[in-house]
């Protein structure tokens, strides 16, 4: 898996259930904003209220928030909070919050939290990756929210400045050195296809976990032996399986 044990959740521990082997090769590392001022401002109108809705779209998002302060139970006496899937929620409730936040019923891509997401009027406030893109704030903002948009990290190649890294330095982490032919490579994301494609390491086979992660490998040139058709331990261990 091209990421880190402190991102494990339950896809490890459904393909573990399924007598996989898990390893961890991270490829890119997350990190905060080397000047903070805007992610600052961000958590103290958290703490005051400033917004109606707030929208987490990764654990990431939470982890940098909670680095510069945020205290998710003194929000969510204010605000409705919104996560875009359960491993977001439960990072969430680790940080302390209680109550249970939005999230979408099934389709959890960026079109259908979009189209599941309740409509404004109303102020909601959208930290999110560096590398996001524009994609989540313009359709919220056409479903009539006022939205403000603040980089809240940014992912940059394995391993991230120890001063402003998100994720806590693991032992037993994997390196491209250290693979070999029987080994089979989950791309967890886009961010790790494209940093994948700069690796010359033959693997028995290389996966994406979901079609915005086959969709990078594609543009930079990465065979794939197969894309999960959903992102969690039955969809990749479906695959995963076929591979001779």
């Amino acid at each position: 898996m091209t990421r880190q044990p402190a991102q494990a959740g339950r896809i490890e521990a459904g393909l573990q259930q399924l007598g996989h082997r898990i390893g961890f090769l991270p490829l890119t590392d997350f990190q905060l904003p080397e000047h903070s001022g805007a992610l600052d401002n961000l958590v103290a109108g958290l703490h005051a209220g400033a917004w109606d809705r707030l929208l987490l779209t990764s654990p990431n998002t939470i982890r940098a928030l909670v680095a510069r302060g945020w205290e998710p139970a003194a929000t969510e006496q204010h605000t409705t909070i919104a996560v875009t899937g359960p491993g977001t929620a439960r990072v969430l409730h680790n940080f302390g919050a209680v109550q249970t936040p939005w999230m979408p019923a099934d389709d959890a891509s960026a079109a259908g939290i979009l189209e599941q997401f309740p409509a404004g009027p109303g102020t909601l406030a959208l930290p999110q990756g560096a590398a996001a893109g524009d994609a989540m704030r313009a359709g919220l903002v056409r479903r009539g929210w006022e939205v403000t948009h603040v980089p809240a990290y940014h992912t940059v190649d394995y391993p991230a400045r120890s001063d402003l890294a998100l994720l806590p330095t693991q032992s037993g982490i994997l390196t491209p050195t250290s693979l070999n032919t029987h080994d089979v490579v989950v791309l967890t994301a886009p961010s790790a296809a494209r940093r994948w494609a700069t690796i010359g390491v033959t693997v028995h086979a290389v996966v994406a976990i979901g079609q915005p992660t086959r969709r990078a490998a594609y543009e930079t040139g990465i065979t794939l032996a197969a894309t999960a058709a959903s992102p969690d331990a039955a969809g990749i261990a479906a695959v995963v399986n076929t591979l001779e």
